[in-house]
């Protein structure tokens, strides 16, 4: 490393949200590392961190100070492991639970512009923390908040589309009405959707009045067409497919005067990633114009 260990020291422990963490990142013991910091906030000084029951969270100050140093430290790493070890990793993982296709094209799209190799990647809730986040260059997109001391809430896209795909035809045969064409046809859905809270607030609702859905769960939803255009099947799905209903004779009808709220979470790695940061600026375009 070219930073000095106070500098160093005071990266980790941003990155990693207490003394003992950044320690073990390190390779070191805590108490040298909190030495550092407070000899760094003694040269400097000023106060660059609270210290709370769980962890450090940074002042003003350091903040400050953070989003000084945070170019240039990612900048210093991959110097680093290039005259290090000859290798600059240049790839990112992007995790998702279910649908967000949209939203996967629009991230592989700037990815690719900005010459990263992207992985996309399924992932389960309970399984969070076993996900693999190598030099901090993970995304994760979510239907559902995540608890994970590894990531934190980039941006929350609120209003994020899901509705019904399904045959015009069917749509008018239950005269347009959204609740009966849920009570009266076979769902086709995602298996993590059906997992999902969503679906649990949609089955409420669609059930109270003592209707049994009948819900068949599918791992490949764009492979329904067939299903779709015979018999009374609708899917359940979170995207605007433009590209298949040109012809008019399948439709997408939106969920939202049925569901209370659809987001989207996305989470970055707590851990710096230049690789992520080339394209960063696209998640704040993801969900523009979704009504």
């Amino acid at each position: 490393m070219f930073f000095s260990r106070k500098l160093e020291a005071f990266m980790a422990v941003v990155e990693n949200g207490s003394l003992s963490k950044a320690a073990r990142v390190m390779n070191r013991t805590t108490p040298p590392i909190a030495k550092s910091i407070k000899d760094f906030e003694t040269s400097l000084g000023k106060r660059l961190f609270k210290r709370e029951k769980f962890g450090m969270t940074l002042t003003k100050d350091g903040q400050e100070l953070y989003n000084d140093l945070r170019d240039l430290y990612l900048q210093e790493k991959e110097i680093t492991k290039k005259h290090f070890t000859g290798y600059i990793v240049n790839e990112a993982n992007i995790y998702y639970d279910w649908g967000k296709e949209n939203f996967l094209i629009n991230l592989y799209q700037a990815a690719n512009k900005n010459n990263v190799q992207i992985n996309i990647l399924r992932f389960n809730y309970e399984e969070v923390d076993e996900i693999v986040d190598y030099d901090g260059n993970t995304l994760i997109l979510s239907s559902q908040p995540v608890v994970s001391e590894r990531f934190s809430l980039q941006r929350k896209i609120e209003n994020a589309s899901l509705g019904i795909f399904c045959r015009s035809e069917l749509y008018q045969k239950h005269q347009h009405n959204i609740m009966a064409l849920l009570k009266n046809c076979t769902w086709l859905c995602d298996p993590a959707f059906y997992k999902s809270n969503l679906m649990g607030e949609l089955l409420e609702k669609v059930e109270l009045e003592g209707n049994k859905a009948s819900v068949r769960q599918m791992d490949n939803i764009s492979s329904c067409q067939s299903f779709l255009q015979v018999g009374d099947f609708i899917a359940i799905i979170d995207c605007y497919p433009e590209h298949e209903i040109a012809d008019n004779l399948l439709q997408y009808i939106p969920l939202n005067s049925i569901i209370d709220e659809c987001s989207c979470y996305i989470y970055k790695s707590k851990s710096h990633s230049s690789v992520l940061n080339r394209f960063m600026d696209t998640i704040d375009d993801l969900g523009q114009g979704v009504a």
